[in-house]
């Protein structure tokens, strides 16, 4: 130690030497001890040890350490023989072993910046203690401490490994940019109306200055923002503020004075037109026009000219078996219409579910386009406008003007067992741009969407198809997220919403939606201000039909609820349910004023779909138009891959590639050995020059399969492995191989074909993971142009998955 010594303007320095006592009591042996684990502390003096606190850890006579709790004390070793000789050691306890790591960090770093990792463990109790590693020290450093430092504009992948145990740990992928701007300044519209989008615009201050930032709203219950855009949800005031990702401190807040929906008057012609039309209708004609029913066969049945002449039901439903063949389609919806006129006086709604994706009724004759999540992925909006134009122009040229689509349900519950790829994202503000595109699209073709489902399905983990799902989130969080793409359909002018069979224990503890007057009156009409048609989903579904009584009953509930128009598969059941509904007029349960209603709507949007002057299908050779909707669709596919963790950008034309993959349950287009990814790819690949093979295997695959795909492996360089839905579906033995695959000494690409979410069950073995979000032909057209190198993964994924 040297000591300088200052007195009168003089110094004197002097250098003391501090020597350890050899006689001195010393400790010695780990200070740091995992609650489940022993160490043994030792001293140079036989001594008696205690412990500060004995809730954190006891001291036996061997040194031995009993670890009790988390926490810190003081260990103290005193000499038997003189109880003046006494030394103490501090003694930490952690938790055990993580059994994984959680970085919470952005993944931003300005340069010249220090940023601390934010770094917590599951569970929370466990150690603590990390060793971190830069892939890039040129770009990106990153301390004993957990501290990052940018050098250069770049990217770097931290890696955190548990201290305990270096096969637990965590990869982020930082990228070091520009510095944070000097200041950032908003504009745009301060008043908005409920269900409107508001898109901000920001100008910085500084040169070169890194221009990202962080969205947030002040009240997430009136508006919510993405990416500068503002959706608002209610009526009120509210703060939007961007924050530069760089530094939290730069930041900038716009103020949002937002007005309730009010929806616009009716036509006045187009009112006395339906009017005029309710008038001549008899009492049995009118409740008929609540009626969407579904038969069998390609052409008009016998049991639906019967249900129309008899019970004078004037609505159909296209499902998949009514669509086998596309060249019966517009005889088929004419002479619907036909009868429909002759029994009715008006034509019917010919509907379809034509979603994209998992559901289309038309695949052949008509563009199969790819999944609503994959759309959600391309990250432009207009794209569901294109597919909604091109969609209407088919489905009205066979005759079918109601199109059940778009699905606005968010899908925030990964273990969602109906929705899925059905939604077009986890994010209520993108699900609404998408979705109201799509609609805007088909009614530009003259169709009528029709979105679904009310008041949202996307946070469940049961099928409304088999069973009666309840949602208990609170109202406040049912505005911002479920209700919210609604919200906004509405105001962008949407003729139909279609209702779902759950209950919202916020809104009706009693009855699922369908069936719910505090759901579909006073919500959805009152508090919304929705005053187009109201229609069920079906009505011969498990939630329902299990729960609340026959068809008889549960039409009248509906009615009774606010719907207008009551879906049904069949001809037969709607008939119980017609009956009831006649029962309850003359019971005085229902009024002839309360149909009139409904009616009504329908004829106004029958009128202004061309319904009553022109219903009939043009019948058009849709030739040329298919093949311009399928170079769309595969250009969607194309923008949709998403590439999800790793820097794969193509395969190497000298190296042996193995493709393992299930078969598809959609065709694919081409000369195949089999209808598989793989076959798909190997065709594509090889007539490029690459070497290439392909192994078909089951989704989950069989011991057998994974015996002999793992020896042909040995003779390969780079594998892929492409499967669909293994998370939902729990396929272990899929999950095993694809882990066991990804450790061996290969370059393994692993691809999702359908749920985002399956990369979820491989943990951090994988190290390239892609995403296509449906298992269709313009996907395998995605895949085989990213493995040739040809394109890039330029999706961004429709879901959160960290």
């Amino acid at each position: 130690v040297s000591l300088t010594i200052s007195l009168y303007g003089k110094e004197s320095s002097i250098t003391i030497e501090v020597i350890e006592d050899p006689n001195a009591i010393r400790i010695s042996g780990e200070n740091v001890c995992r609650i489940d684990q022993t160490i043994y502390l030792t001293c140079n003096y036989d001594c008696n040890w205690s412990s500060s606190n004995d809730d954190v850890a006891l001291l036996l006579e061997t040194g031995e350490v009993c670890p009790i709790g988390i926490g810190k004390c003081i260990i103290t070793a005193v000499d038997k023989e003189n109880s003046k000789n006494v030394a103490t050691f501090e003694l930490e306890i952690i938790g055990k072993t993580p059994r994984s790591i959680i970085i919470n960090n952005k993944n931003y770093v300005g340069l010249n910046q220090d940023v601390a990792l934010d770094i917590s463990t599951f569970p929370s109790t466990a150690s603590k203690r990390f060793i971190y590693e830069s892939s890039n020290p040129i770009v990106l450093t990153v301390d004993s401490k957990g501290v990052m430092h940018g050098l250069c504009e770049g990217e770097a992948i931290v890696t955190v490994y548990s201290f305990e145990d270096n096969a637990i740990y965590k990869t982020i992928t930082i990228k070091v940019t520009k510095p944070a701007p000097t200041s950032i300044t908003i504009s745009g519209d301060t008043t908005m109306m409920q269900g409107g989008h508001n898109y901000l615009t920001l100008s910085f201050g500084g040169d070169g200055v890194n221009q990202e930032v962080e969205w947030s709203s002040s009240d997430n219950k009136l508006a919510i923002v993405y990416d500068g855009i503002v959706l608002a949800v209610n009526k009120g005031t509210v703060s939007i503020k961007a924050t530069s990702v760089i530094d939290k401190d730069i930041y900038s807040e716009i103020t949002i004075n937002i007005s309730q929906y009010v929806a616009p008057s009716v036509d006045e012609i187009d009112l006395e037109r339906a009017q005029d039309l309710l008038s001549k209708m008899t009492i049995e004609q009118k409740v008929g026009q609540m009626f969407v029913v579904g038969f069998n066969g390609t052409s008009i049945s016998s049991d639906l000219i019967k249900a129309i002449t008899q019970y004078h039901f004037g609505n159909v439903i296209y499902m998949g078996a009514n669509c086998t063949d596309y060249t019966t389609l517009a005889k088929m919806s004419n002479d619907i219409q036909t009868k429909m006129i002759s029994e009715n006086g008006v034509g019917a709604f010919i509907s379809t579910d034509q979603e994209g994706g998992t559901v289309a009724r038309i695949k052949v004759g008509g563009t199969h386009f790819i999944s609503n999540m994959a759309m959600g992925a391309t990250g432009d909006y207009n794209n569901t406008y294109l597919e909604g134009v091109a969609c209407g122009l088919e489905l009205r040229n066979y005759g079918i003007n109601v199109d059940f689509a778009p699905v606005l349900d968010v899908n925030n519950n990964p273990d969602n067992p109906v929705i899925g790829i059905r939604s077009y994202s986890d994010n209520p503000l993108k699900v609404s741009l998408y979705g109201k595109n799509m609609f805007l699209g088909l009614a530009e073709s003259n169709v009528m969407g029709t979105c679904k489902h009310f008041p949202g399905h996307g946070n469940t983990s049961t099928d409304s198809h088999y069973g009666l799902p309840t949602i208990t989130t609170a109202m406040n969080e049912l505005y911002q997220t479920e209700l919210a793409p609604y919200i906004a359909s509405i105001t962008n002018g949407i003729d139909a919403i279609m209702t779902t069979h759950i209950i919202f224990t916020a809104i009706d503890t009693e009855y699922p939606a369908t069936l719910s007057y505090k759901v579909l009156t006073n919500l959805l009409r009152e508090e919304l201000g929705f005053d187009g048609l109201i229609i069920t989903d079906g009505m011969e579904m498990a939630a329902v039909t299990n729960n609340f009584g026959g068809y008889d009953k549960t039409g009248v509930m509906a009615i009774k609820a606010g719907a207008d128009i009551l879906t049904y598969t069949t001809t037969s059941n709607p008939i119980k349910a017609y009956n009831g509904i006649m029962s309850a007029l003359k019971s005085g349960e229902l009024t002839e004023e309360r149909i009139n209603e409904s009616v009504i709507r329908i004829l106004l949007k029958k009128i202004k779909y061309g319904i009553i002057d022109d219903p009939y299908a043009p019948n058009a050779d849709l030739t040329e138009k298919l093949v311009e909707h399928e170079e769309l669709n595969n250009e969607f596919a194309s923008k949709a891959l998403t590439l999800v963790r790793g820097d794969f950008s193509g395969l190497d034309i000298n190296k042996r590639t193995l493709i393992i993959s299930p078969t598809s349950s959609n065709t694919l287009n081409g000369d195949l050995n089999s209808n598989s990814l793989g076959s798909f790819a190997t065709k594509y690949l090889t007539d490029l020059g690459f070497d290439v093979e392909a192994f078909d295997v089951s989704n989950n695959i069989t011991s057998s399969q994974r015996t002999t795909a793992l020896n042909l492996i040995e003779n390969f360089d780079t594998i892929v492995l492409a499967f669909s839905n293994i998370r939902s579906n729990n396929y272990t033995n899929t999950i095993k191989f694809v882990q066991d695959v990804c450790k061996l000494d290969k370059e393994v690409v692993v691809i999702g074909l359908a749920s985002p979410y399956d990369i979820l069950s491989y943990g951090d073995s994988v190290k390239n993971y892609v995403n296509v979000y449906c298992y269709q032909n313009p996907s395998c057209v995605a895949i085989s142009k990213f493995l040739a190198g040809e394109i890039k993964a330029s999706g961004i994924s429709s879901v959160l998955l960290d």
